[in-house]
């Protein structure tokens, strides 16, 4: 049982570290004007392959951005897109993504300009886009409660035992 106990209180603090480091990423991220988007479509891949996870820098200057940057913007029908520039020219920039044969077909500009990629990670969007379902949070909170509440019971169970010992 002692084993038990400890492999499963090494565990929680594991879970319990990462949470909190993940957490203090993201917040540290979104401090600086990094906010992930969710890949939905193929059109960047191989590059950037659907459900990834991108981070787009949206304090980055619309004046930096050069041919090759990949960058998101606000389509026209309303959605964000992530993809290459791939021309400049007086209206704006021209996008494609890397496996799409012709360009985006209308011109980025400071208007609908959100930021530059900064770096992307494959698959972790799945995940974040479950989690925003509302299967998915119940989920996340129902985990979140049972690490707490088992590392509290842990450590009751820790200080009555140094109580029985006394």
């Amino acid at each position: 049982m002692d084993l038990f106990t400890s492999i499963l209180k090494k565990v929680i603090s594991l879970m319990m570290t990462l949470i909190l480091i993940v957490g203090i990423t993201f917040i540290v991220l979104y401090v600086v004007g990094i906010v992930p988007y969710v890949v939905v479509s193929g059109s960047m891949e191989p590059t950037i392959e659907t459900g990834s996870l991108c981070f787009i820098n949206k304090h980055a200057s619309y004046n930096s951005i050069k041919v090759n940057d990949i960058i998101a913007y606000k389509a026209p029908t309303g959605a964000n897109v992530t993809h290459r520039v791939v021309r400049i020219t007086s209206e704006g920039f021209e996008t494609q993504g890397d496996k799409n044969n012709t360009s985006d077909g209308f011109s980025t500009n400071q208007n609908n300009f959100l930021g530059k990629n900064v770096f992307s990670i494959p698959k972790l969007g799945y995940a974040v886009r479950e989690m925003q379902t509302t299967t998915g949070r119940i989920i996340v909170v129902t985990t979140a409660i049972v690490i707490l509440a088992a590392s509290f019971l842990m450590d009751d169970t820790k200080r009555k035992s140094r109580i029985e010992s006394t």
